[in-house]
């Protein structure tokens, strides 16, 4: 009876070990094949998202590209702004220098005029002298601070008993400062007998010259105004 009851025991003992396998091979089963279905969903929303990202990338890069573009696009017309800018202010430069709107240091000649008891400066005088500087090659006059231009004038009121140039009055002592080779100033103002300087000191006038280095001449200061030039066409 015993030993009946120990084989039932183990039978029963086998056989519900047996099951428990079973069932632990199911669920076995059931777990690998959930993995299997989440690794395989996950595999495909990572190839979604890798094809996401690489139409963004694209995307991105053609952005990329087309704002190099712009930017070399934007960097050549900065140059080419640069380059006009600077040629025209080359250009500006050149013009203010030929028009005496700049101010200007240079080796010239140094003149000064003054009145005596006897003889009075007159403002053609003036005129002689500034036409033998600029005969000369002189590059820039000016006269007790006035610079001498194109459109200056030079005229005696009252009988020469005050001179104007440039509207403004000057009075004895008159400095001529001019700006240019010196050699030239001494072939022309210095000419024996008939140039300024031996001209008029023979006649008696009070007359100093100096040539010098770094002489400084200040730029004209008002406005160049063209009065009869016009730059429109007639039909």
């Amino acid at each position: 009876m015993e030993k009946g009851k120990i084989t039932i025991s183990i039978v029963v003992f086998f056989i519900s070990m047996m099951l428990v396998s079973l069932i632990f091979i199911q669920f076995r089963t059931v777990e690998e094949s959930n993995a299997i279905g989440i690794e395989s969903m996950r595999e495909d929303e990572l190839r979604q998202e890798i094809l996401n990202w690489k139409t963004k990338y694209n995307e991105i890069d053609e952005k990329i590209k087309s704002n190099n573009e712009k930017i070399e696009e934007y960097a050549k017309t900065i140059q080419n702004n640069q380059q006009s800018s600077e040629l025209i202010d080359k250009e500006l430069n050149e013009y203010n220098m030929l028009v005496g709107k700049t101010d200007v240091t240079g080796d010239g000649i140094i003149m000064k005029l003054s009145d005596n008891p006897e003889l009075s400066y007159t403002s053609s005088n003036l005129v002689y002298l500034i036409n033998e500087l600029k005969y000369s090659g002189a590059e820039a006059i000016s006269i007790n601070g006035q610079r001498v231009v194109n459109t200056t004038d030079i005229v005696g009121i009252n009988s020469n008993q005050y001179i104007l140039v440039n509207g403004e009055r000057i009075v004895s002592p008159y400095e001529i400062k001019a700006i240019g080779n010196k050699d030239n100033f001494e072939k022309i103002i210095n000419f024996p007998n008939e140039g300024f300087y031996p001209y008029y000191k023979s006649k008696g006038y009070t007359i100093e010259m100096n040539y010098q280095s770094n002489i400084k001449i200040n730029g004209y200061n008002k406005e160049i105004t063209l009065k009869y030039l016009s730059d429109k066409k007639e039909d």
